[in-house]
C-alpha cells in the first residue's frame, strides 16, 4: 500500500478510524482552544502543500496535522515555518 504524500487523513480511506479519532479530539477543544475555520483552513493548505507532510502526519514532529491545525496556540513545527 502506498502512502499518499500531500493528503490529509480525512482524504485517506485507509485512516478513517484515526480520522474519526481526530476529529473527536478535536471536538472536545473548547472555543477558546480552536483556531478559527478561516485559519484551520488556511492551515491545512499550507500542511497540504508541504513537502513535509505524508499520509495526514507532519514528518517534522509526528503529529496529525488536522489536530495540531485546530488548536489556536500551535504552529507549523517546520524549520521554515508554513503557518
Amino acid at each position: 500500500m502506498r502512502i499518499c504524500k500531500h493528503c490529509l487523513l480525512a482524504e485517506l480511506e485507509s485512516e478513517q478510524d484515526f480520522y474519526s479519532l481526530v476529529q473527536s479530539r478535536i471536538a472536545l477543544l473548547t472555543e477558546d482552544e480552536k483556531a478559527t475555520d478561516e485559519a484551520y483552513q488556511s492551515r491545512l493548505n499550507a500542511c497540504r502543500a508541504c513537502d513535509q507532510l505524508l499520509g495526514g502526519t507532519c514528518t517534522q514532529c509526528g503529529c496529525y496535522v488536522e489536530l495540531r491545525a485546530a488548536k489556536r496556540g500551535m504552529h507549523c513545527p517546520h524549520i521554515n515555518p508554513k503557518w
